[in-house]
């Protein structure tokens, strides 16, 4: 049976392109997508060199060829996800190094104890129903743990009022704030991201006067010793790992399960196993990833493997396809939990590192770990109850996966 035609955003790939990375593994070449100007990147060593190669970009603006009237429009439409807040920005040479210097070596191990008692707190909290219910959705479970874990982190949750918006407009806001989404999803994550910023700006200044045990006046802290630093960068920086921590974590833990649902001898020999459970997430990341691509733009022309990548082309890189690449990942299509998985481009590379990774990993071990210990694996699901949403051109979401637990 032919696969359909290839499309990055067609909702056949989105569910399961585990047939088109065999095919595309086959051939170890670009796929062209001229809609889109751009070249689909599967391959573990070209995923790998484009994520932090030097005539690659992260700032897309580099691939726009708008007049002056239509970058008017768009700013006056979008200003904030098309302003200071917008992905290219975000991504600017500044904002980058600043981000990284918020978020650095000194910022990690301060938050790692907050973060371990946090998260464990919400999880047990969220997910209780799982010790008692015979019929639930794991992503209705499972979807507000993120953001329940980032709003603690943050101390957002001490403004009821706040906390309520933060949770409502973020995923709304991660959802439309890429440059091809479209026109209705970045008008929704337009007013969405002015909700968030508005909860985060207020946090900052109230941090800034009124120090807290909590995330943002660590990055406040490290913020005060460097030269420059404003609100907004501050803000920023939250940002960033609100991004790692809530939207791709959440994704990430539903796709987890499902993947340990339909292994149950995987899922039985890890419960028993658990000193293998940190290595069980990188490999669950691996075997199922949320993220479908990270996003670069060729700022010349690129030659790689024979194939010419003009100047001005998109290049969408496929993290999970990395992970299938059977060059590296020997029988990728088998899901074992003790599986050699350094090297693994799960959270990106280089420079593109994600900085949120320790806390997505923190998140999804602990979920993993509540699920071995409360759902057995005897647990079923139905592969055609499971949806997903087409709008989410660059996140793999899975908006509803009912299981049968006992």
């Amino acid at each position: 049976m032919s696969l359909p035609p290839f499309h990055p955003f067609a909702l056949e790939y989105t569910a399961d392109p585990k047939p088109y990375f065999a095919e595309f593994h086959r051939d170890n070449r670009l796929v062209e997508v001229p809609d889109l100007s751009a070249f689909a990147v599967h391959g573990y060593e070209a995923v790998r060199a484009f994520c932090d190669h030097p005539q690659a970009n992260r700032n897309l603006s580099d691939t726009m060829k708008w007049d002056e009237a239509t970058l008017k429009e768009r700013a006056a439409r979008w200003p904030m996800i098309e302003g200071g807040f917008s992905a290219s920005a975000m991504e600017g040479t500044r904002s980058t190094s600043l981000i990284r210097d918020l978020l650095g070596p000194e910022f990690r191990p301060r938050m790692i104890h907050k973060m371990s008692a946090t998260v464990k707190d919400v999880v047990a909290k969220i997910c209780a129903p799982l010790q008692y219910e015979s019929e639930l959705d794991a992503v209705k479970l499972i979807r507000e743990v993120p953001l329940q874990v980032i709003t603690g982190l943050l101390g957002i949750n001490e403004a009821a009022e706040d906390k309520e918006l933060f949770l409502t407009a973020a995923p709304e806001f991660f959802r439309g704030v890429n440059f091809l989404s479209s026109d209705e999803v970045r008008d929704r994550a337009e007013i969405a991201g002015q909700n968030m910023l508005s909860v985060l700006g207020r946090a900052v200044e109230s941090r800034r006067s009124n120090p807290q045990n909590d995330l943002i006046s660590q990055v406040i802290a490290i913020g005060n010793r460097l030269e420059g630093v404003t609100n907004d960068d501050i803000v920023r920086a939250v940002v960033i790992l609100v991004a790692a921590g809530s939207d791709t974590t959440r994704l990430s833990s539903s796709l987890a399960v499902k993947t340990l649902l339909s292994h149950p001898e995987q899922f039985e020999a890890l419960r028993e196993d658990r000193d293998h459970l940190k290595n069980a997430v990188m490999e669950l990341l691996r075997y199922e990833g949320a993220t479908k691509f990270l996003v670069r733009a060729a700022v010349e022309d690129i030659e790689w493997e024979g194939q010419t990548i003009p100047a001005g082309s998109i290049l969408l890189l496929s993290i999970f396809g990395a992970g299938w690449d059977p060059r590296v990942f020997p029988n990728p299509e088998v899901f074992d939990y003790r599986r050699d998985v350094r090297g693994s481009l799960s959270f990106g590379f280089g420079s593109g590192y994600c900085l949120g990774a320790h806390l997505a990993r923190l998140q999804l071990g602990e979920i993993i770990r509540f699920f071995l210990d409360h759902l057995p694996s005897t647990a079923t699901f139905d592969e055609e109850q499971i949806t997903w949403d087409p709008r989410n051109l660059f996140l793999r979401e899975i908006t509803s996966m009912p299981i049968r637990v006992r």
